[in-house]
């Protein structure tokens, strides 16, 4: 798994690409505690842009829920791209679709930010 950040327009934009397993979710963990950390910073939503991403396990998608369960609580919205795919059909299969904000791209979610 690899993760790259910026600030685009209003908005941390975490892009990972690559496998989220048991293995890769700690590092998924750290991107996302560092991204919510300058988006709180600043006032800022969190685009997480999962486009890339293969495969997508359980331990991945707890993280998911806790960094949306922060969020709520802190003000910083996070807003998931997951326009297809694997990403996509675990999101489904565990009903997360119902509590994650999901975009079929980045610039949606930007839009959705300003």
């Amino acid at each position: 798994m690899e993760a790259t950040t910026e600030v685009e327009e209003n908005a941390v934009v975490l892009r990972v690409t690559g496998e989220v397993d048991s293995y890769t979710a700690p590092l998924l963990h750290e991107h996302m505690a560092a991204a919510f950390k300058k988006a709180a910073s600043a006032g800022l939503a969190v685009v997480l842009d999962m486009s890339g991403v293969s495969f997508l396990a359980s331990s991945g998608l707890s993280v998911l829920v806790e960094y949306h369960l922060r969020g709520a609580e802190k003000g910083t919205p996070l807003r998931v791209v997951a326009p297809a795919g694997s990403v996509l059909r675990a999101l489904r299969a565990t009903t997360l679709t119902e509590l994650l904000e999901l975009y079929s791209s980045v610039s949606e979610a930007l839009r959705r930010s300003r």
